[in-house]
């Protein structure tokens, strides 16, 4: 071999080296931007599991409070027509009092009810996104690691 041919033989390794080192770094950068990803995603998707788990103990924690207003509502109306029915549809005068306090007592249970029962709207709503967003985040993983392949 002459002289050129063994400049041209170092050239030709020394580019075909480069271009192997620039495949092999993108590949362990793109490696690494891809586990960064999966890692914040795991952290909302834990995120999102606890602030989902927290909104469902929320909602069963409502809804029971609601059912047992809802038995009080029922208990105070059953008393209510209780009291309208000694005298045929007009309360005897010497109880009229306590039918007074009774029936009271049910508007203001009805009156809490259908606040308690917006707010329980409400929180179902939110309850659905924070969900929706967990399901979401799931998928994306989910995704991911399907696109990196078996064994990865």
């Amino acid at each position: 071999m002459n002289g050129w041919q063994k400049i041209a033989l170092v050239v030709a390794l020394a580019i075909s080296s480069f271009f192997a080192l620039t495949v092999v770094a993108g590949r362990y950068i793109e490696q690494r931007r891809v586990s960064e990803e999966i890692t914040r995603l795991r952290d909302e998707l834990y995120r999102a599991r606890v602030s989902s788990d927290r909104c469902r103990g929320s909602l069963l924690t409502s809804e029971s409070s609601l059912q047992t207003l809802t038995m009080t509502i029922d208990s105070l109306r059953i008393r209510v027509d209780s009291f309208e029915a000694l005298g045929g549809g007009n309360v005897p005068a010497n109880r009229y009092e306590e039918y007074l306090s009774v029936f009271e007592s049910y508007n203001d249970s009805v009156a809490a009810w259908d606040v308690r029962s917006e707010r329980l709207l409400a929180a179902e709503a939110a309850c659905r996104a924070v969900i929706q967003e967990h399901n979401e985040l799931s998928d994306s993983i989910q995704a991911i690691l399907a696109g990196l392949g078996p064994g990865s």
